[in-house]
């Protein structure tokens, strides 16, 4: 890899860990969420590698991140600029509908009260 390359590699390693360690996963589960091994997977994260586009596509829906999010700073994430965001990923998956269902209900009834003013 040329100095671009790996540049762009260590960001997008940065990236991959920060929302693998935001879902809880270690990274044997995101290598079998991706279909691939576990070493690449620490290759990735170190910055030693640079994902094929098929693996960008696959890191991308199994994170629920678009793909350009993977090329970002991690300080720049929609996370750290959405601490609404972040609270939800940090809530374990089983919990998410119950959050997003008081959420959602916090949502309406400000609305309803919104439109009685």
């Amino acid at each position: 890899m040329d100095k671009d390359e790996r540049k762009m590699a260590a960001k997008i390693g940065d990236t991959v860990r920060a929302h693998r360690k935001r879902h809880g996963w270690s990274q044997a589960l995101l290598a079998e969420h991706i279909s691939t091994s576990v070493e690449y997977v620490s290759f990735l994260e170190r910055g030693e590698r640079l994902p094929s586009v098929a693996t960008l596509i696959r890191l991308s829906a199994s994170l629920r991140v678009p793909i350009g999010e993977l090329f970002a700073d991690q300080a720049t994430t929609r996370d750290e600029r959405d601490p609404a965001v972040a609270l939800v990923r940090a809530v374990p998956e089983a919990a998410r509908p119950v959050v997003m269902g008081m959420l959602r209900g916090v949502v309406a009834m400000y609305r309803r009260k919104k439109r009685t003013r």
